[in-house]
């Protein structure tokens, strides 16, 4: 293993899941007695994990908010050290390996025509920024194929520089509850039991497909319930209850009898595995990246482009939980790939060692 090796990720805080990985990564380096150089603009330093860096911040305090992830990269590279081994989570230049969770130019070709003339110059910004750290980077890991076709079939990326390493998942913090445990839970949400519960999480409903389900959940008679965690709800809905922002996302995986996504654009979406290691099956649009490793085991799956699909996998889905027979003992045994931070960091220093 090289002995400097650096991360680079906007904020070295809770957030979203590039910032769950970095802690990941930190804690698979630190395991091997690694402490690694972090370069960010923001530093929590409550985190367990702040312990186990070697902090450098990236000052932006007098540079406008909208152009921060423009000149990061530039202030990075003045402050690298010469033999160091970069791996960039965020938009970085001249990464040894560069974290592809997502492109922005598959974001735009998914989600509705921008009209706003400054987002639209905004996107063109980040799409030549996207290219830039692309085309520099020695090795791209991306977290899903879908995200390989995109940097290969959209940006123009050699195949040879890409590696489809399926991002891991917290094993041990999600894992199944006994039926009893689950009751408990169930009773403390208030789920009651002739119902079916489909767990929605979500921070951004517009492009996780809220309006398709909602759609289908506020119109339907059968027995089921779709609860929202995350973001509010417009308004009250037939069908849909509002969980709100929910810190102990285990116990909701455990007490649903399902996680239900119908993303317009999901690179990945580790919400589904998490789910799955936590003994609840899921209700997937094919569309969603991590459908690639899952089997016939693992739910139910249906066309963003057919509405009828949907309303076939939930049926499916209603008729399994009636019988008993839905909620799954072994996880693993629906999942194509081992989801361990260990076997992924085992990829991680195979990646670091051919560059």
């Amino acid at each position: 293993m090289t002995e400097n090796i650096a991360i680079s990720i906007n904020r070295f805080s809770r957030g979203g899941g590039m910032e769950s990985y970095t802690f990941d990564l930190v804690r698979a380096f630190s395991a091997q007695n690694h402490r690694i150089r972090i370069y960010a603009t923001k530093f929590d330093t409550t985190l367990p994990e702040y312990a186990q860096i070697d902090p450098q911040l990236i000052n932006q305090k007098h540079t406008p908010k909208k152009l921060r992830p423009f000149f990061f990269t530039h202030q990075l590279q003045k402050c690298r050290l010469a033999n160091e081994r970069l791996i960039a989570c965020n938009p970085s230049d001249h990464a040894d390996i560069f974290i592809c969770g997502g492109t922005h130019l598959g974001h735009v070709n998914n989600m509705a025509p921008q009209t706003n003339l400054m987002k639209r110059l905004l996107d063109r910004f980040i799409i030549h920024r996207n290219r830039t750290n692309y085309r520099t980077a020695k090795s791209i890991m991306a977290h899903s194929a879908l995200m390989a076709r995109e940097l290969n079939e959209l940006y123009g990326v050699p195949s040879e520089k890409i590696h489809v390493v399926y991002p891991p998942a917290d094993t041990e913090r999600f894992s199944p509850a006994s039926p009893e445990e689950i009751a408990a839970i169930r009773a403390r949400y208030g789920f009651k039991d002739y119902e079916t519960v489909f767990l929605f999480p979500s921070t951004g409903h517009k492009r996780k497909g809220f309006d398709m389900l909602a759609d289908f959940f506020t119109q339907t008679d059968l027995p089921v319930k779709l609860a929202v965690a995350g973001s509010p709800l417009p308004r009250p809905m037939k069908n849909i209850i509002e969980l709100g922002f929910c810190k102990n996302m285990p116990e909701l995986y455990r007490a649903a009898d399902y996680t239900i996504m119908a993303s317009l654009y999901e690179p990945f979406g580790l919400v589904g595995v998490e789910s799955l290691l936590s003994g609840t099956r899921v209700v997937l649009a094919d569309n969603i990246g991590s459908v690639e490793v899952m089997n016939d085991k693992a739910g139910f799956f249906f066309s963003r482009t057919n509405p009828e699909t949907l309303a076939d996998a939930i049926q499916k889905a209603v008729a399994l939980k009636e019988s008993d027979k839905h909620k799954l003992t072994n996880p693993t045994e629906a999942l194509t790939y081992n989801p361990s931070l260990q076997a992924h960091f085992i990829a991680l220093q195979a990646m670091l060692e051919a560059v």
